[in-house]
């Protein structure tokens, strides 16, 4: 992204926006025309939105199927190269064989599998997520699960209750699944420690290298204080700085703040406003407000264009789609060795016809 001047800071540049939906919830309806709004646009900082990874929301649901819910949305974005798909998986009362099917009559359509174990009301020890991660390990897919902490009043942890969708009990489960990318989206959700406590489980796991987690940072410090002019993002710069190791004499992992991308949640909430031009000035805000926390934090700014191509493209960019490329070429190099062994065959059926004196063009079948 281009540095215009730290006292606008302008960083005009390409977004991938991880983590966006079309759906019902929570009273409301929203549809690929919501996000037309912003992925039609230039920002006004003139940011272009290059890419919204969508799911769907009525599969979590359960008021569509697996496939049908999926196959409905694969329908509706079919035109446009500016959204990719995640296929909403429903462990509760759903079945694998659903998303199996969708895979197998559209590959490479879909980049990953999205989980919310909230609204499923299904504890990650349950052994119906099984055949879905088995399927992930298969298909080199990044899985997105819901995260979210229980707070009390006031921003405090609830120590009295964990909840289904607790980042420990995330990483609880991704421990069975290490080679898997696990995406804890909102980090934490909630605010103040709910971020912190997520923030210290992404740092655990990479300390202990006992699973592959990732989160996205929609609805992070979304409401928080100003300062300059602009919401600060003390745990977006904290998750940054930990996941790089500054101020820890113990880290020994080098960058790994590539676990951390941008997402929104749009279209929900404020990112649907009645007034479309609201919307996309909701969501403009919230973009500058992290490059300017990034670009003036004392220890990230002289790294600052890096980390915020970083944060807003290359790490879904990598995790994501580079997957789905690598899924690609998977079918391209086994389509390479079964041509060889088909011909070679071929010419095996070609000379015992021969050798038997039949005419390999008379034989019907």
């Amino acid at each position: 992204m281009r540095v215009i001047s730290i006292s606008s800071v302008n960083f005009s540049g390409k977004i991938i926006d991880s983590h966006t939906h079309v759906g019902a919830h929570d009273g409301g309806i929203y549809t690929k025309r919501d996000l037309d709004v912003f992925v039609k646009s230039e920002l006004p900082n003139k940011d272009t939105i290059e890419k919204m990874f969508v799911s769907d929301l009525d599969v979590l649901h359960s008021q569509k199927g697996e496939y049908e819910g999926n196959k409905a949305i694969l329908e509706t974005f079919k035109d446009s190269n500016k959204y990719e798909l995640i296929a909403s998986c429903s462990p509760k009362d759903g079945d694998i064989s659903n998303i199996k099917r969708l895979f197998e009559e559209n590959p490479n359509k879909f980049i990953g599998l999205k989980f919310h174990p909230d609204i499923q009301e299904l504890e990650l020890s349950d052994k119906k997520y099984e055949p879905y991660i088995k399927f992930a390990s298969e298909k080199n897919l990044p899985c997105l699960f819901h995260s979210q902490v229980d707070l009390l009043e006031g921003g405090k942890l609830d120590s009295n209750k964990i909840h289904i969708s607790d980042p420990e009990n995330i990483y609880a489960f991704a421990k069975k699944y290490p080679k898997i990318p696990i995406v804890m989206a909102h980090l934490g959700a909630g605010y103040n420690e709910a971020h912190d406590k997520t923030i210290d489980v992404l740092v655990k796991a990479v300390k202990n290298g006992d699973a592959n987690l990732y989160a996205d940072i929609s609805w992070v410090d979304i409401d928080s204080g100003v300062k300059d002019g602009h919401k600060t993002k003390d745990h977006i710069i904290k998750a940054i700085k930990k996941l790089k190791g500054i101020g820890d004499s113990t880290w020994e992992s080098g960058d790994q703040s590539y676990r951390l991308m941008f997402g929104t949640d749009a279209p929900l909430a404020r990112f649907k406003e009645k007034n479309s031009k609201k919307s996309i000035q909701n969501y403009n805000d919230f973009v500058e407000d992290i490059k300017h926390a990034i670009k003036t934090d004392k220890d990230l700014s002289k790294d600052a264009d890096k980390i915020i191509d970083d944060l807003f493209y290359n790490n879904a960019k990598k995790l994501y789609l580079s997957a789905q490329k690598k899924n690609k070429t998977s079918y391209k190099k086994i389509a390479l060795i079964a041509l060889p062994i088909t011909a070679f065959l071929g010419l095996i059926f070609y000379f015992n016809k021969t050798k038997k004196g039949q005419n390999p063009r008379s034989v019907k079948g």
